[in-house]
């Protein structure tokens, strides 16, 4: 080494520090992740509840425009009395059309569906509810990934509207 000749140290991590540095991200990831999940969830939940409340709008126009659906729930697995009430609040008559109807969106077409893991909407009698995951029961599945928007609902000439 020459007086006055600055030394260069090498540049650079070494293996342990690489190590500690990837050790420590891994323990934030582990913990960030529950917290993401939660609110994850938690968003799911807002988004069924505010669809749920669209609906059930869609139910009070229905009424007051029309005539009270008040329908026996139905106990089938094929949520065939939640699709008939749908189909109802998406019907528009091209002979004598009511004003603000269709209620609800033609393009929505949910399936049923009895899974637990699954939100659902289930009918009461006069308005729907919210079938949270982990609850049994059939009703109509809320997809989050909007698959079940889609071509709209052709009704067909013969379409009688459900309570009616």
């Amino acid at each position: 080494m020459k007086p006055g000749v600055p030394t260069i140290k090498p540049r650079g991590m070494s293996l342990v520090e690489i190590l500690v540095s990837i050790s420590i991200m891994a323990i934030l990831t582990m913990v960030a992740i529950p917290t993401y999940m939660a609110y994850f969830s938690s968003s799911k939940d807002a988004l069924a509840s505010n669809l749920l409340e669209t609906l059930n709008s869609g139910v009070h126009r229905f009424n007051e425009g029309n005539y009270e659906l008040n329908v026996t729930p139905g106990t089938d697995s094929s949520a065939a009395v939640e699709l008939s009430i749908l189909r109802t609040l998406q019907y528009r008559n091209p002979l004598h059309p009511k004003v603000g109807s269709p209620y609800v969106h033609a393009r929505w077409n949910p399936v049923a569906s009895s899974n637990t893991a699954d939100h659902r909407f289930k009918w009461k009698g006069t308005l729907f509810v919210l079938l949270p995951p982990g609850t049994a029961g059939t009703g109509l599945k809320v997809d989050f990934n909007s698959g079940d928007m889609g071509t709209p609902y052709s009704h067909p000439v013969d379409f009688t509207m459900a309570g009616s």
